[in-house]
């Protein structure tokens, strides 16, 4: 698939100030977004986690930080070589296995996850239908889909989030990575479904007991769901 491969050389090409950029700009949030979405994901047993799109680990470092035995799953060798380093450096005895692959087709035999994460991923999958329906063949019975994700806030703060996106943000980037990967980043959550329509494409995929957590003013959003 075209997009998906512009998609993995996007990330390759940025990767080694993309945790920079992360923390800076969006205010160091990102760590609490990431925080809150392992806390949603993890119960008192210790599950077995994919982590889909787990680009450089700090999704991954939360679930395992949490008592996950974490899989992360990314198209960009890189980022997850990135990752694999880092979480190596931070967390002793860490189970936590990269693995290279399309969240199209996941390389796992059907109903072996409890739990599916993605942050920040999602709206980079064009056919998003098919990656939800591809997570929902690898999770158990009973298990969690958590979707953390970018979304525009209402009222009068959504322009001025808008410009921070769509100029501030590539502006800034710009001295420290590739420009047009940031540009990409605004018209991506611009482009990106609404909470009630991303709820209800879940639902069209068979996720059940959906509830959504509103953070950061309603920039982000936090999707959970259950396979029954």
């Amino acid at each position: 698939m075209k997009e998906t491969q512009q998609i993995k050389s996007m990330f390759d090409r940025i990767v080694r100030r993309y945790d920079f950029l992360n923390h800076l700009l969006s205010f160091g949030q990102d760590f609490f977004w990431r925080k809150k979405m392992a806390e949603q994901a993890i119960n008192d047993s210790t599950p077995i986690v994919l982590d889909l799109a787990t680009g450089t680990g700090d999704s991954a470092t939360a679930l395992l930080k949490s008592g996950a035995r974490v899989v992360g799953v990314d198209i960009s060798f890189e980022m997850l070589r990135a990752g694999n380093k880092k979480i190596k450096k931070n967390i002793k005895n860490a189970i936590f296995s990269p693995i290279v692959a399309s969240g199209y087709k996941l390389p796992f035999r059907n109903e072996c996850f409890d739990a599916v994460t993605c942050a920040f991923g999602i709206r980079n999958m064009h056919d998003t239908e098919s990656a939800m329906k591809e997570i929902y063949r690898v999770m158990k019975k009973g298990g969690k889909i958590v979707i953390l994700e970018f979304s525009l806030p209402e009222g009068f703060f959504r322009n001025l989030y808008l410009l921070y996106l769509k100029k501030i943000v590539p502006f800034i980037a710009s001295f420290f990575s590739v420009r047009s990967a940031y540009e990409y980043l605004g018209s991506s959550i611009d482009g990106f479904y609404k909470p009630h329509e991303f709820i209800k494409l879940l639902e069209n995929c068979g996720f059940s007991n959906i509830k959504t957590i509103s953070l950061s003013f309603g920039c982000v959003y936090i999707y959970v769901g259950k396979k029954n």
